[in-house]
């Protein structure tokens, strides 16, 4: 049963459609996944291969038509090879890289778990260099924990309270991205104590905070730089009244996103509503979302810079390819991989584990650059061996051995060391124990 209070304020802004729009909030989704975007490797195969059957909806989107309960079980999914996340929230990811220069400085305000932060450095192949935000330190360990499984080498990470980020960035963001913290009215149908806490109050406390976090985050672009704004609420406290404020407070103007009749706002506010995108729920099979772009007032900006990768006989025994942007650095005697930034704060961390010690590669780095590898380095697995890999156990050395990375098929598998007829696990731990903690 919807709170009362929620369908008095609804009925009155929906009207005649109120009705489905209340029955869309509780009816059954289908799960979406967004592909990586690594060449030369085949993630829908396996799915197909167990009967897991998807349409395409994007690019990178499917939607899953049957077998979800499988998902989480498949090497791809393991392997960072997708994630699962609603279509609204991957256009939010896409709209703001086609709003991106080329190798843009970005930050992401609220960033756990990182499925957008994700989406973005994928969409520009992690030719860029990104600040992850996430004040919560709980919820920055799933951060991390997804950034590293997905291979997002180019993210360094904070944890920050939103609305003191103008005392340390002013000015050096050309991209900003505020997905912003909000009272969630788009899981009232399904979650218990959304539906039971929710009040016309708590979309207004939500409001003030927002307003706050987002004229913080704003100081923090670059003159022609972008901010998008977006939250899973239906609220125009929460949304179309957000960009009103910034766009009576700061020096700035709205990008033009909007591409339907049928997504646009509904505040009435026509300078808002014709240049923003809304996805309600009975109008979209998709989850309810809001999605502005604010642009500060100046030439557009320009991105950073960065030196191409030299590459080192470490990295030329593994590799044949090794993306232009990439910078290696040493701690604690493990090298990492990340990007060129020309700013550093105390980051909690940065970029992704490449070598655990010298010579000898992660799992999670082999996810990520698989496609570069030298093929004289590629073992071939059967699948069941590939599920034992993924759950931690040693395998039997194939008559066909290589070398010390192990793909099924096409897929990247992991990493291994040879002993007496068998190849020892060579996974992180993290992604063993760590499961608990992805969302």
């Amino acid at each position: 049963m919807l709170n009362e209070d929620f369908k008095r304020k609804y009925t009155e802004i929906f009207g005649d459609r109120a009705d489905d729009f209340f029955a869309s909030l509780t009816r059954d989704r289908y799960k979406h996944i967004r592909i990586a975007r690594r060449e030369g490797v085949d993630y829908l195969s396996e799915l197909t291969g167990l009967g897991i059957q998807t349409e395409k909806i994007t690019e990178t989107v499917y939607r899953v038509t049957d077998g979800e309960d499988r998902l989480t079980d498949t090497i791809g999914f393991q392997t960072g090879g997708f994630y699962i996340m609603n279509p609204s929230s991957v256009h939010t990811a896409d709209v703001f890289c086609s709003l991106m220069p080329e190798y843009p400085y970005i930050l992401d305000v609220s960033s756990a778990p990182g499925g957008k932060t994700c989406a973005i450095a994928d969409n520009l192949r992690n030719h860029c260099a990104i600040i992850a935000n996430e004040p919560s330190n709980k919820r920055l360990r799933s951060l991390q924990y997804n950034l590293e499984k997905y291979g997002a080498y180019s993210v360094r990470t904070i944890s920050m309270d939103g609305r003191s980020l103008h005392k340390f960035f002013n000015g050096f963001f050309d991209g900003i991205l505020l997905d912003a913290p909000c009272s969630n009215e788009n899981k009232i149908g399904r979650n218990k104590t959304v539906n039971a806490e929710w009040s016309q109050e708590l979309a207004e406390r939500m409001a003030k905070l927002q307003k706050e976090i987002a004229t913080s985050a704003f100081h923090g672009l670059k003159p022609g730089g972008v901010m998008v704004y977006s939250t899973c609420t239906f609220s125009i406290e929460e949304n179309e009244e957000v960009v009103r404020h910034l766009l009576d407070t700061q020096d700035c103007e709205l990008a033009d996103i909007n591409r339907g009749e049928n997504i646009k706002g509904i505040s009435g506010d026509s300078e808002v509503d014709d240049k923003v995108v809304r996805f309600l729920p009975h109008m979209d099979e998709y989850d309810g979302f809001f999605i502005a772009a604010i642009r500060k007032k100046g030439e557009p900006s320009t991105g950073g810079t960065y030196t191409t990768f030299k590459k080192t006989p470490e990295i030329d025994k593994f590799f044949v390819d090794f993306p232009d942007c990439a910078e290696v650095y040493e701690k604690g005697g493990s090298f990492y991989l990340t990007t060129r930034m020309d700013r550093c704060v105390n980051f909690s961390r940065n970029g992704i584990m490449l070598f655990k010690r010298p010579g000898e590669l992660t799992s999670q780095a082999l996810w990520q650059l698989g496609s570069m590898m030298d093929k004289d380095m590629i073992t071939k697995v059967s699948y069941e061996d590939a599920q034992r890999y993924m759950k931690g156990f040693d395998i039997d050395m194939p008559s066909d051995y290589h070398g010390n990375s192990i793909y099924y098929e096409t897929l990247p598998v992991g990493m291994v060391k040879s002993v007496q007829g068998m190849l020892k696990n060579k996974l992180d731990r993290y992604f063993l124990y760590g499961k608990n903690i992805e969302w």
